[in-house]
């Protein structure tokens, strides 16, 4: 299990506080193994345990389970923001050189069905890979720079 947000604000809040695992552990009458397991992802505190360490750490309960989607739901909108761009510029791409390359797509539909789709798929395979990069790095903004700031606001 990778680690989650929740299991590094479980530490940090925990430190935050000059507590030890041992101290939360006995405070919420679990072992200081299920507080190591938590620090490190590989477990979560049932619900009762999750209210325990909110008062605990004086930290709201929102605040741990919240974090984990905030982080979520950031990579799926620069995820969504860096596919749809790159459906855009590949379509602009396609069209681009299609209008630039007039005179050799003027005879394609006198042809067979069978070479056109050979033809699609060759233009088709030969301009994927262009709008990889910008749409990379426009999910990268959108992850690292445009999120954030919308946050803020």
């Amino acid at each position: 299990m990778s680690k989650s947000i929740l299991s590094f604000k479980l530490k940090e809040y925990r430190e935050h506080n000059n507590l030890t695992q041992e101290d939360v552990a006995e405070l919420l009458g679990v072992s200081d193994k299920s507080i190591s397991k938590w620090e490190l992802g590989n477990g979560y505190p049932s619900k009762k345990n999750m209210i325990k360490l909110s008062e605990l750490l004086n930290v709201s309960l929102e605040v741990l389970v919240i974090e984990e989607q905030t982080v979520d739901d950031k990579l799926k909108r620069s995820v969504k923001y860096g596919l749809v761009s790159y459906c855009i510029i590949f379509a602009l791409t396609i069209l681009i050189r299609g209008i630039k390359d007039t005179n050799r797509y003027q005879e394609i539909l006198s042809r067979d069905l069978d070479e056109i789709i050979k033809i699609v798929l060759i233009n088709f395979g030969q301009n994927i890979y262009i709008a990889i990069v910008p749409a990379v790095i426009i999910g990268l903004v959108c992850y690292f720079y445009i999120i954030p700031r919308q946050q803020v606001d």
